[in-house]
């Protein structure tokens, strides 16, 4: 009696009226239990038409909904375009089942459009008891798909791909909006949908989903946050671990109805039994999954917390199935694991090339440039600090310069070498390969013209410099490659000793220009000019200002820190200038993040997402230097902080620890200390390997050896670290000068005098004295 009397609003059957102050309050504004007796009255009055539908046993409906689903909880019904919802669970009073479906209704409202979600259209009555109407979703759901995409002779990657992300992406702006699936995700509550060539997933039950972030609250928990999000994340790698199992589901799946209520399991509690009858399998992954597949599940499904490594988000899973996609040839390719990774080594050329876009766009413009017009020489000089990549970026441009059938030429300066023989080393070695590639009908009118330009046979000068050149004129088949007969810098015949004079000068510019043509352009690439001499620089000069040279580029890279205001090569590339020619200047520093990360995702094997947390780190302690990060993961690998599980067949790092890892400010330091820790035998082959240049033989190392003072397969192991590269077939050359003065700076100081003495007179008593001649530039450098 002190409860205003409420009746039906005549006109509008969605209100309801308050006969004391004629207040509207609309149907939806009330209380759960309040609709629920308005119902029920309705219901019991026969004015159940009027408001929800025509008073039967089914809803009004002329053909009537059939049953499409039933269990032991629910009953689902369909009619045309429209679902029908009702929950079967005598236990629960109405009171609760009205307010679950209503969760679901306001969940479903909450979520923006964009998300493919049930959309339910109202709470509603069926057979006198509440019910849920929703749009059907069009699709079939994953666990129909599944059979559906395996039943071909072979299972198609790509396809299970995309319908990966789309679930992660359903599942990514659920949590974009500030709702977790949390409920036990499953292929039967899952809609899938083909739509231009790709495939959308929609979340068919929204009874477990909580609103975690409804905008207004700012200050949220984000370890609250985190810990919703993670249930999702456990659910959707159980789910791609499905998707993936060409064998078909594991045992245990969660049995559940198609609005994935999974049976027997209401709450956080009975999902995690789910997940730990499912999570205590990571080696269920069938054997032949790509490696980047195989690491991007079992992070998901890893239980273990020691690795640190994990998925934030189900955005970052969506980026990372996206990227397999579009780029399916690479990162679905690598699908066996190589001995060195079982055996946990991890393995990185020293040509690794990452980034450097506007560099190369700049190198290729030139090289465009220089072989469609050509009208004179072209210079860029490419400067940066020891180790960023500056060879590496130069050595991009070989396979473009070649679909162009041009020429490259390749000469390197070295502080421990005479600088004077560099050029003619690289001419030298050129004409070495013309002999070997054995396409002299290719090459005629090169020949000719060089022909004309050396003149007789009896030009000493020149051929006593390049002695395959004189063979190559010949049309000898043998190239003198042997490191005593000009194959090396340190050992070719220096060219101060056979003159200075300009005439010298003057027929290398002219047989460079013999080279260059239009149908063969030239590549000159000299490397670390800052150790250039006065008369390589002036035959720079003159090659660059020579009107009759075309189709030609030269490149120099050198280290900026290492050039001052009056160091030879500025003052060269001043008078360079000054001739009116405006060398290209290419500056490269280090590289960014992401390139660091690309880096580690390509060399691990494992998704960009799970190795940004270790590229972070690896960037903030290297400066980005292309060789120090190489250096510092062999290091990281070699300390046990960067190891390969056979567990989840993935890459595992202790970040921590490698967040308190000391660091050197330099890579020679670094480099020394980690060579170091090496064995003795192997720094001791090092040490005597330093001190034979940037370029020798095996038997000249031999020769330095007593006893067993270094291992039978030092050099292989050299190759195999990274700290050698072969060079022809029976010669070694330092992947880089700074990996060659770390290996250096192994001999102390004040013993570095005799132990060069040792050197020299260990290879002065082991020559013959007819190779002596061969032999007389390494023992004279040491003693």
């Amino acid at each position: 009696p002190e409860t205003p009397s409420l009746y039906l609003h005549p006109h509008s059957p969605s209100s309801i009226t308050c006969r004391q102050n004629q207040a509207t309050i609309p149907y939806h504004l009330l209380p759960p239990m309040s609709q629920w007796i308005i119902m029920k009255s309705l219901d019991a009055a026969n004015c159940h038409q009027t408001c929800f539908g025509s008073d039967s046993n089914t809803l009004p409906s002329s053909p009537q909904p059939q049953l499409f689903h039933t269990s032991n909880r629910t009953s689902i019904y369909r009619l045309n375009g429209t679902g029908f919802k009702v929950i079967l669970d005598t236990n629960l009073p109405d009171e609760e089942i009205i307010r679950k479906l209503l969760h679901e209704k306001n969940v479903s409202e909450f979520l923006p459009s964009t998300c493919r979600k049930r959309q339910v259209i109202d709470v509603t009555s069926f057979n006198r008891r509440p019910a849920l109407s929703f749009k059907w979703a069009s699709g079939i759901t994953l666990k129909e798909w599944l059979p559906e995409a395996r039943s071909g002779s072979r299972t198609d990657l790509n396809v299970l791909l995309r319908a990966a992300m789309a679930v992660a992406k359903t599942l990514s702006d659920f949590h974009d909006a500030g709702v977790v699936y949390y409920n036990c995700l499953t292929p039967e509550n899952i809609v899938l949908a083909p739509v231009e060539g790709e495939y959308t997933a929609t979340l068919i039950d929204l009874s477990g989903a909580l609103v975690y972030r409804d905008g207004k609250k700012i200050d949220i928990d984000p370890k609250f946050e985190t810990q919703m999000k993670d249930i999702d994340l456990k659910s959707l790698g159980l789910i791609l671990n499905q998707i993936f199992q060409v064998d078909g589901p594991t045992d245990g799946e969660c049995a559940g109805d198609d609005n994935g209520n999974c049976e027997g399991q209401e709450g956080t509690e009975g999902y995690s039994d789910y997940c730990s009858r499912k999570r205590g399998k990571p080696h269920s992954l069938g054997e032949g999954l790509p490696l980047y597949l195989v690491s991007l599940i079992s992070a998901l499904l890893e239980t273990s917390t020691e690795s640190k490594i994990w998925y934030a988000s189900a955005k970052d899973v969506y980026l990372d199935l996206k990227n397999m996609a579009h780029n399916s040839s690479f990162f679905l390719s690598k699908t066996e694991l190589d001995d060195s990774t079982v055996k946990s080594r991890l393995r990185l050329r020293g040509d690794m090339f990452y980034g450097r876009k506007v560099q190369m766009s700049m190198l290729l413009h030139l090289i465009q440039s220089s072989a469609v017009t050509g009208n004179q020489p072209l210079m860029a000089t490419i400067a940066g600090y020891p180790g960023t990549g500056k060879s590496a970026l130069v050595n991009q441009i070989k396979k473009p310069l070649t679909d162009l059938e041009g020429c490259f030429i390749e000469g390197k300066f070295d502080k421990h070498a005479r600088p004077d023989a560099v050029l003619a080393s690289a001419l030298n070695s050129f004409f070495g390969k013309m002999l070997e590639s054995n396409e002299g009908n290719k090459f005629m009118t090169m020949k000719w013209r060089v022909c004309d330009v050396i003149g007789s046979v009896s030009n000493n000068v020149m051929f006593e410099l390049l002695p395959n050149l004189q063979k190559w004129i010949a049309d000898d088949v043998v190239a003198i490659d042997d490191p005593s007969k000009c194959s090396s810098p340190a050992k070719c015949p220096s060219v101060k000793g056979i003159g200075t004079s300009h005439r010298l000068k003057f027929m290398l510019c002219k047989l460079v220009g013999a080279i260059a043509c239009r149908a063969h352009p030239l590549v000159l690439f000299l490397d670390d000019l800052q150790w250039a001499d006065e008369m390589t620089l002036d035959i720079i000069r003159m090659m660059i200002a020579d009107p009759e040279i075309h189709h030609f580029l030269l490149l120099g890279c050198y280290r900026d820190n290492e050039v001052n205001l009056s160091h030879p090569l500025t003052e060269t590339l001043k008078a360079i200038k000054k001739q009116g020619i405006s060398p290209v200047s290419i500056k490269v520093g280090p590289i960014e993040k992401e390139c660091v990360n690309t880096l580690l995702s390509e060399a691990l094997c494992m998704p960009p997402s799970l190795c940004r947390p270790l590229a972070n780190v690896v960037h903030n302690k290297t400066g980005g230097i292309m060789l120090f990060v190489l250096r510092f993961l062999a290091s990281l690998n070699d300390d046990g902080e960067l190891w390969f599980s056979m567990s989840p067949r993935r890459w595992v790092y202790n970040l921590e620890g490698i967040k308190l890892k000391g660091i050197h400010d330099d890579v020679v330091s670094h480099m020394t200390k980690h060579m170091e820790r090496l064995p003795k035998t192997m720094q001791m082959g090092l040490k005597f390997a330093s001190c034979l240049g940037p370029r020798f033989g095996s038997t000249v190392l031999e020769r330095t050896r007593s006893d067993d003072e270094f291992e039978d397969s030092f050099l292989e192991s050299c190759v195999e670290l990274g700290f050698l590269q072969t060079f022809g077939s029976d010669e070694y050359i330092w992947a880089h000068d700074q990996i060659h003065q770390a290996a250096y700076d192994l001999i102390p100081l004040m013993k570095r005098e005799s132990f060069h003495l040792l050197v020299g007179s260990r290879l002065f008593m082991a020559t013959k004295p007819p190779e002596m001649k061969h032999m007389i530039f390494f023992i004279v450098d040491n003693m």
